[in-house]
Formats: structure tokens, sequence, C-alpha cells
């Protein structure tokens, strides 16, 4: 008898992770359905004329009977959407329109657990979290503490001015590269055995200072990047005023240092047996994103 494909549903399939994932299942024994907020939206991994296993399908977030009908016929679900003060009314409608379609099971992106301090984002984390757990039998929560690919979020201050703010002082983070996250986030989508860890967290291979990245850094690029270190509130003014980040991720990148000072992070991986191999490490990310941090001139700032 002929093997039945199970169909994987990708929410977020535009996304860093997102894509990634895609890429992953691209040569995987599935049938894969990226879902995209925006039909117009540009496809992570795109389509050719070749037979392929991935397909595209677009759906409104707010609307539960456009979610029903991109999840039907679906064996297994990704769930993350983009952070956002909309994303748990979005993640519980895809919730609601899985366990309608009867998905069997969901493998959320989540966030680390978090009591004290205050941390909104992984408060709304919680929030779906806790509606996964009402509403589907079999579902896993994957807590990476921080990417590699953030660092994107500096390439601004490290191009211009050779310059890394923060509110971190000496204490560390640790990153895990995206990449890694999604060959564990697909391992546990096709698992053929039923998934029995319901939460589980991702560290990857170090934690590192931002006078650390710093050096790292200087290294790659070829020329010294500094670590300035202001206070939580100079460095919120500085997210809104000048980065012109939304609040809410101003206060989210402010919060995640000052979780980071009182409850240190990871300082080794706990990943290698989810993947059966060891994780990428820093350098390697810095390496092959270095033209992203390189000098840029700041009369270009003029134009």
């Amino acid at each position: 008898m002929k093997k039945i494909k199970p169909v994987i549903v990708v929410f977020g399939c535009t996304g860093t992770v997102g894509t990634a994932v895609m890429q992953e299942l691209k040569s995987r024994d599935c049938m894969v359905r990226g879902i995209l907020r925006n039909p117009e939206r540009p496809y992570p991994v795109p389509l050719d004329k070749a037979p392929s296993n991935i397909a595209y399908v677009s759906a409104d977030l707010n609307s539960v009977n456009q979610l029903k009908k991109v999840c039907k016929g679906a064996d297994a679900l990704f769930l993350l959407t983009a952070t956002g003060p909309n994303q748990v009314e979005h993640e519980i409608n895809i919730i609601d329109a899985a366990r309608q379609n009867g998905v069997r099971r969901i493998v959320k992106l989540s966030a680390p657990i978090v009591t004290m301090p205050k941390v909104e984002v992984s408060q709304w984390h919680s929030t779906i979290d806790q509606y996964l757990w009402q509403n589907i039998d079999e579902y896993c929560c994957l807590r990476p503490h921080s990417f590699m690919q953030n660092w994107e979020r500096n390439t601004f201050t490290i191009q211009y001015f050779g310059k890394i703010y923060g509110a971190l002082d000496t204490a560390r983070r640790n990153y895990i590269d995206c990449r890694d996250v999604a060959d564990i986030v697909v391992n546990y989508l096709l698992t053929p055995e039923e998934i029995k860890e319901k939460s589980v967290v991702l560290a990857g291979p170090q934690a590192i200072s931002h006078i650390e990245m710093a050096a790292k850094l200087s290294h790659v690029t070829g020329r010294t990047i500094e670590y300035v270190n202001v206070t939580p509130e100079e460095l919120f003014n500085q997210l809104i005023n000048r980065a012109k980040f939304p609040i809410w991720l101003a206060n989210h990148i402010v919060e995640l240092d000052e979780l980071a000072i009182k409850i240190p992070e990871p300082e080794r991986d706990n990943i290698t047996n989810l993947m059966s191999r060891k994780p990428r490490i820093m350098e390697e990310y810095l390496q092959e994103n270095r033209h992203l941090f390189k000098r840029k001139p700041l009369w270009k700032l003029l134009f």
C-alpha cells in the first residue's frame, strides 16, 4: 500500500525561524503548506517548475473561517506568528481552527517561563501556552532564550558608529541559531512517535556578554566595535526616539537585559541530542553574516 505523506502547515513561514523551517521541510518526506498573511508576500522558499512538496496559501489571522480552510487536512502544525500585541488573539484563533479540523499535533515556538521580573512578551506566550494545553492533546512548546539572528537589530549603530548599546552590563545571554531551532521543530513535527515533552527549553552553545560580542564583531569586521552600557531608561529612550521601535519591542529588549542580569542564562547547550549533532556557534553566524556589520561612512546618513 502506498504511503500517505503527512501534511504540515507552517504559520510564520516568512519569518526568520519559519523560513528555516520551510527550507528544512523541503527535503523531508511530507507535504508542506506555508501560510501567508499577505498574498503578495514573497515566498520564503521559491517555487519553480519542478515538482515540489511546498505550496502556499494566504489567510487573515483574524478570521477563524479562513484559518479553518487553510488547516484542512493537516496532520501537524507549526505555530508562530509575528510577535506583537495581537499575537495572543492570532495564535488562539489558529489553535481553534486546528482543533476544529482535527489537527493532531502542534509545535509552538514559545519563550522561557518567567515569573519575576516581568517580561511582557513571555506573559503573552504564557497565555497562548495555557490555551494550547486546554485545547490540543499533543503539543510541544519550544523555549529558546535568544536568537543569534536578533543581532541584526543592532546593525545600524554597529555599521555607522562602531558601537553596541545595551543595559546588560557584564551579564551574558544564551544565543541559538534559528536554523538549529528549525531542525528541532521539524524533528518534532515529523516524529512518528507521540510527543511526550510538553515544554522544552532550548539552550545554544554559549552564553555571551555584550562585551564579548563587541570583541567577536571587532574580529570579524576588522575594526574596533565598542560596547556602551547605558541605563534601562536610556536604552528605552534610544530605541523609541532614535531606532523608532514600537513601545512594546523597546520594552521587550530592556526587559530581556534586566532578566539576564537577575537570572543567569545557560552556559552550554542542551540541544545536541535533539539534533544528533553539535549546534552552530556564534562565530559561524557572524562569519556568514559579516557583511551586515561592515562599516558604513557617516555621510551616507545624509542621503
